[in-house]
């Protein structure tokens, strides 16, 4: 098996804040260290401040967007919202929050939100036909993604970048999303317990906790940035639609419904007035203690057994 190394999506605030400590000390030792870390060279951006507009602060905007500080319009204006989320996001990330974008502001928000790829490391003997039935792929897909001429010729050590949406395990074998009964998903998934959701049509991951419910998961997004992001993966208003979605919980990835409109008891200061629900395989409403057929289809949807 390849040694795999992986990184997907969003982080949740706790991964976010750690991850913000280790940008702030690279910043200290180094200019070029997040650099290094991140693989790129890094793009010199104007400094940005409150009363600007332009081209410019509308991509700041769009960054802090992605990154969970700003809910808001994208209007190219540096308005006060705009710096609120500036400050905020300099302060977890140990700057000086003057709410001015300069160039260390501008590698932490880019860092933040840079895609990151799954990486196959090619052992003695492998083939790419092999590789690719392993990783769920095609001998094509693999060829395209790396630029690969001849399929034939393949050292070993070569670097190959997995392409679509796929998440490694240590061991280089994928981890693929399953669809896993209600009666199960509780004991991996109990009450009090935290998950993160993975919206699989605008691609956004957001973190939750369980907080009650014996027909199916009512949950409630782990922190106010969580909601968010979870409200950007909706379109910016919540929704009754039933919506496929991966929760990811420990090394599991369960398919799963979602709807967002917060609704009933509420238990976090995070900015979301209630709770939402989770649905799985073979989960029922609490009205009526029945399968609700479009949170079903969702779920098989999420599995991959139906259009997006």
């Amino acid at each position: 098996m390849g040694v795999v190394a992986q990184n997907e999506g969003k982080m949740g605030m706790g991964f976010r804040l750690l991850f913000l400590s280790s940008l702030a000390i690279m910043l200290l030792f180094s200019t070029s260290g997040l650099n290094v870390i991140m693989g790129r060279e890094a793009s010199v951006r104007p400094e940005l401040k409150i009363s600007m507009v332009g081209t410019d602060v509308e991509y700041l905007q769009n960054c802090l967007g992605q990154a969970g500080y700003l809910d808001g319009a994208v209007d190219g204006c540096f308005g006060p919202a705009t710096q609120k989320a500036v400050f905020q996001l300099q302060k977890e990330a140990g700057l000086v929050p003057d709410g001015v974008v300069g160039q260390a502001t501008w590698e932490v928000i880019e860092a933040l939100i840079a895609p990151t790829e799954s990486v196959y490391v090619v052992q003695p003997g492998e083939t790419l036909w092999a590789i690719a039935r392993q990783l769920d792929t095609t001998v094509s897909a693999l060829a395209d993604a790396n630029g690969i001429g001849n399929p034939h010729r393949l050292a070993a050590g070569a670097k190959l970048v997995v392409p679509g949406d796929r998440i490694l395990g240590k061991a280089g074998a994928t981890t693929s999303i399953r669809m896993m009964h209600w009666d199960d998903v509780q004991r991996v998934f109990p009450k009090a317990a935290t998950a993160t959701i993975l919206d699989l049509k605008s691609g956004l991951r957001f973190q939750i906790k369980r907080l009650f419910g014996t027909n199916h998961a009512d949950v409630e997004p782990l922190t106010a940035a969580d909601t968010r992001i979870m409200r950007r993966a909706l379109g910016g208003k919540w929704s009754w639609d039933r919506r496929p979605i991966v929760v990811e919980v420990g090394n599991h990835r369960i398919a799963a419904s979602m709807n967002g409109v917060p609704h009933g008891r509420s238990t976090i200061d995070n900015g979301f007035a209630g709770h939402f629900c989770l649905h799985f395989l073979g989960s029922r409403l609490h009205a009526g203690n029945r399968t609700d057929k479009d949170h079903q289809a969702a779920v098989l949807q999420a599995a991959g057994y139906g259009g997006r």
